[in-house]
């Protein structure tokens, strides 16, 4: 390996980029004779994009020289000289992203300051947008003089301030009407955590606040969920009912109106199925909620999330609700989709521990999300 190495360095030059390296066997005579083979793909320069297995590692595959006639290397010596080739790579690697860094910077974002060019890629990298992060960043330009550009945490605090405003945020669920019970209801695709999310709310609603829980299920097709829900409520002690018509709903909503608050779990619908989308908003009606909110998961792509609420604006929503925030890779995708829609974020749920992973849904902690969550 380490003869190779020389001849790689030999035949490209001190910038050659190691591409792969690895042993093989190799058998000549009716496979009767086998022996080593040593091969590396290389290419000449740092910004290489194509493999140099046709006129370099070709070359080199060929049988390793017979040992001489010495002692044999120390398995130290042979990871030594490991480690250098892998440092070696890592460093050639460095210098090209450096070097594409910079192109991109000079070439495909001219208006992007290099004070800022960091932080628009760090937007970026989040899945932002690059029209609503070319925005955040001309803002941040604008109001910002020269001098505070180079502060990197000044900037930052600057850019959560920035995204904050851009973010509408409902606050917690709150009792509106002056007898009877306020029915909330949550609706959503399939396996998006309806369910989870009702007890979390149930929990912080009777324990924190020290209100009346009641809940209410439709979700007949899953009997796992309904089993879920009921040990939630015999915890927390509130009433469970099932319902399976439009009509049973409107009794029982009838029947738990002295409780302060009653929360509605409902069966998880596809987007495109227009018939349980009806039958949806049939089953609500009969109940005459008071609010309800759309759950939507953090780990679904945007177009997902978009078609989710495009197709659930039909039962009419009033809020949004993300779950698994803890699962999300990139939390830009969230905050184009926020961009584009008329909706308030009601809460978001950090896991699945009952009642500890859901929060009441604030601009900054989310603006600190999108900056914090990496690609």
């Amino acid at each position: 390996m380490a003869q190779c190495l020389m001849q790689v360095k030999t035949t490209l030059g001190a910038d050659a980029v190691i591409l792969h390296t690895r042993e093989v066997q190799q058998r000549k005579w009716l496979g009767l004779r086998r022996f080593k083979v040593v091969e590396i793909t290389a290419g000449n320069g740092v910004m290489a994009r194509r493999r140099a297995r046709s006129d370099v590692a070709t070359d080199l595959r060929r049988p390793a020289p017979p040992p001489p006639q010495q002692p044999p290397v120390q398995h130290g010596t042979a990871h030594g000289i490991a480690v250098m080739a892998l440092n070696k790579e890592m460093e050639t690697i460095k210098g090209m992203i450096k070097d594409l860094t910079v192109q991109i910077r000079h070439g495909h974002c001219p208006d992007v300051p290099e004070a800022l060019f960091d932080h628009y890629r760090c937007l970026i990298e989040n899945r932002v947008a690059d029209e609503l992060a070319r925005d955040i960043i001309t803002s941040i330009k604008t109001n910002l003089r020269q001098e505070h550009l180079a502060n990197t945490e000044y900037v930052r605090e600057k850019l959560i301030e920035v995204i904050e405003k851009l973010i509408p945020t409902a606050g917690p669920i709150t009792r509106r009407r002056a007898t009877g019970a306020h029915v909330v209801a949550l609706i959503g695709p399939t396996g998006v955590g309806k369910t989870t999310t009702i007890a979390k709310l149930a929990a912080h609603l009777q324990i924190r606040d020290k209100q009346r829980v009641a809940l209410i299920t439709m979700d007949t097709y899953r009997i796992a969920a309904v089993e879920q829900l009921r040990r939630f409520a015999d915890i927390l002690n509130a009433p469970l009912k099932v319902v399976v018509t439009p009509e049973e709903m409107q009794q029982a909503v009838a029947q738990l109106q002295h409780f302060d608050y009653i929360l509605i779990d409902t069966a998880g619908r596809g987007p495109r199925d227009t018939l349980r989308l009806n039958e949806l908003r049939s089953f609500l009606a009969a109940a005459n909620v008071d609010e309800t909110h759309l759950v939507v998961s953090s780990t679904s792509d945007e177009g997902c999330v978009e078609l989710a609420i495009e197709r659930f604006g039909a039962v009419k929503f009033d809020k949004l609700i993300f779950t698994k925030i803890d699962e999300a890779s990139q939390m830009g995708v969230l905050f184009n989709v926020i961009r584009k829609v008329n909706k308030s974020i009601s809460y978001i749920t950090t896991g699945q521990d009952v009642p500890e992973d859901i929060e009441v849904g604030r601009g900054r902690r989310l603006a600190q999300l999108i900056l914090e969550k990496n690609a």
